[in-house]
């Protein structure tokens, strides 16, 4: 499984780096839009906490998403899962771990992916013949 690591120190503390974080819908206030991001919209009430729903739109994909651990000022994780319309999909793992250092806070993105179903396939074995493509 692929897992990707990426890391940054902001000029904040902790404490406000995490509320950012945990403000699913403001997340269009700071991050920039994509192919695979525009909004986020909970499909849970608030407040947001562990068990608590999101859906993420893209211009290309549609993500559904739950929080899966929170420890407040330190750490969030959140577990996200595409669809594609053959079955299967990916399931990603997204870990931010805050860190206070002297210059503010050590942020620290880790995402692991997880190829499922027939996504799963398709992606370890080329298709033998005709049978998969539309």
């Amino acid at each position: 499984m692929p897992k990707l690591r990426f890391q940054t120190i902001i000029q904040r503390q902790p404490d406000a780096i995490y509320q950012a974080l945990l403000d699913l819908p403001g997340y269009r206030s700071w991050l920039p839009s994509s192919n695979l991001y525009a909004e986020t919209m909970l499909t849970s009430d608030p407040p947001i906490r562990v068990g608590s729903t999101y859906v993420d739109h893209g211009r290309s994909s549609v993500m559904q998403g739950e929080v899966v651990d929170l420890e407040p000022s330190r750490r969030l994780v959140f577990r996200q899962l595409t669809n594609s319309r053959r079955g299967g999909g990916l399931e990603i793992t997204i870990r931010y771990t805050l860190q206070p250092v002297e210059q503010g806070t050590r942020v620290t993105r880790e995402l692991i992916l997880r190829a499922r179903g027939l996504f799963f396939c398709a992606a370890t074995n080329p298709a033998p013949s005709d049978s998969f493509r539309e």
